[in-house]
């Protein structure tokens, strides 16, 4: 019987399955005359028809009518059920699936949600909070940092031992309401509009046009200042291209000037150890006072799901939330698949040619056909980089099928829409 993980973080909701597909894609959705569009294809249009637009429908999970009478969706379950449908037919409909559902998620809105799955070609085998499914490894007090499109969870992690008895929950849980992805990029966006009005007295937010195609570049521009000082980059208008210089310190100030309460939260004991999922990938990436954070892959969940799916399986009778999981030796097998190796992948490999994973790597799909070139793309299918010893996706198309391999060891392997790149090491001595 096939089983998947669906990770229900709007910013990147993932879904996984045990042979290895893997689609993931964002949670908005926009309406339209034919239907519901979800993921990539809507938030491509975002900007330029906003009227039609959707983002807050997972964060505001109900069944109250929308603002105005829609075609094809009553309320904001409506919207989420068309994309729960299209991740479940992107990976050929598996027929057992694990929510995997952050804290911010009440009960009322998992009751929902639960309908919502039985109204699928899936059966709900259970229930797992995702800062519990990611840091399942966790050998010491850990804070777990998940950030979503409009809000973020941080949730303390703690290794418990009970009359002999070893298992690991979650012992504390704080909902930040005001620190979400967009959160960054409204900063961001913001940011370059000032410089723009100063260089060259064009505003490109004063358009929806130019609002889009900013919002499209930021998060590739932010992605390349990971790895670099600085950038220069070009914006479309009227007048022509013009071209600004982002620097990193500048970007990482104005996110670090949201950050008060995530600092203040993270506050506490040395032996406290603090993970990102990949959600908060560039907190961890452009804030110095974070470099030491450990970013988790954005699989680690998932897999973690699939290696403990026995103890999974014997807490999932009620379909309630799991918030605490009896570990014994699981711990240890968990640590273990995640433990990278001594030898890792340096490069990816593709009809003879080589490409250094150091820095991002952007796959292209077109007419059934695979490039690939150095640097990040946001026109790009896939774009990986290898970070602290293992494969991480920067951004990945909707509606693609890939297969990630499960480590970033020489001889794995991504699998996109058939095609096969090969992961290697070149040995430079």
């Amino acid at each position: 019987m096939s089983l998947a993980v669906l990770e229900l973080n709007d910013q990147a909701l993932l879904i996984h399955t045990e042979q290895g597909q893997c689609l993931s894609e964002p949670g908005f959705a926009q309406l339209t005359t034919k239907g519901i569009e979800t993921g990539e294809v809507a938030r491509s249009v975002a900007w330029r028809s906003p009227q039609a637009s959707f983002n807050q429908y997972w964060r505001q999970l109900n069944q109250l009518p929308l603002p105005s009478s829609q075609r094809w969706a009553r309320h904001n379950a409506d919207i989420a059920f068309a994309q729960i449908q299209q991740l479940l037919k992107g990976v050929n409909a598996p027929q057992q699936l694990i929510l995997s559902v952050p804290g911010s998620f009440s009960d009322e809105q998992l009751s929902l949600l639960t309908g919502l799955i039985e109204a699928s070609s899936s059966q709900l085998h259970a229930v797992i909070d995702s800062a519990l499914a990611a840091g399942l490894d966790c050998q010491n007090p850990t804070w777990i940092v998940e950030l979503q499109l409009h809000q973020a969870v941080v949730s303390l992690i703690q290794p418990q031992n009970h009359s002999g008895q070893a298992s690991i929950e979650i012992v504390k849980q704080e909902l930040i309401p005001d620190l979400g992805i967009m959160t960054i990029y409204n900063s961001v966006a913001r940011h370059i509009s000032n410089r723009l009005v100063t260089d060259h007295r064009y505003d490109p937010l004063h358009s929806s046009e130019g609002e889009q195609t900013i919002y499209d570049q930021i998060p590739t521009w932010l992605s390349t200042l990971a790895i670099k000082p600085e950038i220069t980059i070009s914006v479309s208008s009227p007048k022509g291209e013009l071209p600004l210089v982002l620097r990193k310190n500048e970007i990482a100030e104005l996110i670090e000037g949201r950050l008060s309460k995530l600092t203040d939260i993270l506050k506490i004991s040395e032996k406290t150890e603090v993970h990102f999922t990949q959600s908060g990938a560039l907190i961890s990436q452009l804030v110095s006072r974070f470099a030491t954070a450990q970013l988790l892959s954005a699989t680690q969940g998932s897999q973690n799901c699939f290696l403990a799916g026995q103890h999974i399986s014997s807490e999932s009778q009620q379909l309630h939330r799991i918030r605490s999981l009896k570990m014994g030796l699981l711990s240890d097998k968990i640590k273990a698949n995640h433990t990278p190796q001594e030898i890792f992948a340096s490069h990816l490999l593709y009809e003879n040619h080589a490409w250094s994973l150091a820095t991002a790597v952007s796959i292209y799909l077109k007419n059934d056909q695979l490039s690939i070139k150095s640097g990040a793309d946001k026109n790009a299918a896939l774009i990986v980089v290898i970070k602290d010893s293992e494969l991480s996706v920067l951004h990945q198309q909707s509606g693609i099928d890939v297969r990630l391999p499960r480590d970033s060891q020489p001889g794995s392997a991504i699998i996109i829409a058939g095609h096969q790149v090969n992961l290697i090491e070149v040995n430079h001595a």
